[in-house]
């Protein structure tokens, strides 16, 4: 049996089996569905988190490492934006004597006869380069924005399937824990029968066998619950020892239906809220911008020169003003625009496929809820109220020695399958909606 799933609280065990036992009358209440109940026995810590998914959801925004770590690359990025547009620094060179032999000085600078260099220089970018580098850090920018909330994305999506089979895999151990420890006080009266000489072997064995079936499914279902525990715990950011006990509203069920939705209007919604699809598309305006960059790099920059020559040039006290340029005979950074060229290329196919991912992406999220949508409304509710009074006939002719203990349990344990399968079809629906939120990047029954 999995135990990705989960269960109503289930009564019916510990009334049967009691009435079994101890001689009491089955009840009508029994045929009723039962409440899901969230004062859950928790598991052992020294403290104890009880949130809604709300809650969660802003305690993870709040807390969450990864996220805090992630939105600071924002600002790195924004960081580099301001470098990208700075100016570049002038440079200055100085050149004099380090000795006059004339006048044997050490660094005369006062002497009229010493010399002296100051040369100033200045690059001057032409073709807007210093604009062309900061379009392209602005872009970076928004590629860190993309990167940010696409994780947010893909984490809020791990927190709601997690925190939902965490609910119910609760739910489901309160059931093992109730139903073992009535069990266990059963087989104890048995033995106590069976050392009298009032109960066959047989029946005894049959329930030592369907309690140790109860007892191994139960330590599946902890270590599945166990790993859930320590996802939330590294999602939301608490402390080890915090057991978090998720809240499930009374409506949360059947507060969305996938009848609301559109197939066409989900694919808009993709479109503007699937950060990561928009990555791809600021990674193809990226390479447009950087061949418009190494277009611009062809054309050669602009040196500015001013010089003051002491006692070096044909006259004294020389001032003089130059100009230099590269000539772009042979290098014209014809590899790096060809280069740039062929990354646009790449980058437009790679957002075409993953265009055509998307879509696929929404459709089957679509189509599985569509169809988990379905057969959650077409399960009859009133099937658990006549198998309640099935059971509650099964009980009766079992303590009148008309079925063995063999047909009963095999009736109680298809009433508790039955039981689990419900709700985790309950599960299954609720894990359908938020893979169409995931798939989508937002919520489309708030939009």
């Amino acid at each position: 049996m999995v135990f990705r799933t989960a269960t109503h609280r289930i009564p019916y065990l510990l009334i049967m089996l009691v009435g079994l036992v101890a001689g009491l009358s089955a009840h009508s209440s029994l045929a009723q569905v039962p409440v899901i109940n969230t004062d859950l026995p928790t598991l052992p810590s020294s403290d104890t988190l009880r949130l809604t998914l709300a809650q969660a959801d802003d305690q993870f925004k709040a807390r969450n490492l990864t996220v805090l770590a992630t939105q600071l690359g924002i600002n790195e990025s924004q960081a580099y934006e301001i470098q990208a547009q700075l100016r570049v620094n002038p440079a200055i060179y100085v050149e004099t004597m380090p000795y006059n032999q004339q006048t044997k000085e050490v660094l005369p600078f006062r002497q009229t006869n010493a010399q002296q260099i100051v040369q100033v220089q200045q690059l001057i970018r032409l073709a807007g380069k210093r604009n062309k580098q900061l379009a392209i850090a602005k872009t970076s920018t928004e590629l860190a924005n993309d990167r940010f909330y696409d994780l947010l994305r893909t984490l809020t999506y791990q927190l709601h399937t997690t925190f939902y089979d965490l609910y119910y895999a609760r739910q489901t151990l309160n059931v093992y824990n109730q139903e073992i420890e009535t069990l266990e006080q059963t087989v104890a009266l048995y033995q106590e029968q069976y050392d009298k000489g009032n109960v066959p072997l047989k029946d005894l064995t049959r329930l030592k066998a369907y309690l140790f079936g109860l007892t191994t499914e139960r330590q599946q279902l902890l270590q599945r619950l166990t790993d859930d525990q320590a996802d939330l715990v590294v999602l939301l950011n608490t402390g080890p020892s915090v057991t978090i006990q998720p809240v499930l509203l009374p409506n949360a069920i059947t507060l969305y239906t996938v009848s609301n939705l559109n197939l066409n209007t989900l694919y808009q919604l993709a479109e503007q809220h699937r950060f990561d699809l928009k990555g791809y598309r600021d990674l193809a305006k990226q390479e447009q911008q950087n061949l418009a960059l190494q277009k611009a790099m062809a054309t050669p920059d602009l040196t500015l020169q001013g010089t003051y020559d002491r006692n070096g040039s044909y006259i004294p006290n020389y001032f003089g003003v130059g100009v230099g340029i590269n000539l772009p005979v042979v290098n014209k950074n014809q590899g790096n625009i060809q280069a740039a060229k062929v990354r646009i290329q790449s980058s437009q196919q790679n957002l075409n496929a993953y265009t055509l991912q998307v879509d696929s992406d929404v459709q089957r999220a679509y189509a599985k809820a569509q169809q988990t949508e379905q057969l959650y409304r077409t399960f009859d509710q009133r099937f658990n109220d006549d198998f309640g009074r099935l059971i509650d006939g099964v009980t009766t002719n079992y303590k009148k020695r008309n079925i063995d203990v063999v047909e009963f349990l095999d009736f109680f344990d298809s009433y508790k399958n039955s039981q689990i399968q419900y709700a985790q079809l309950q599960n299954n629906r609720m894990q359908s909606l938020e893979e169409i939120n995931f798939a989508v990047g937002t919520n489309p029954f708030q939009n």
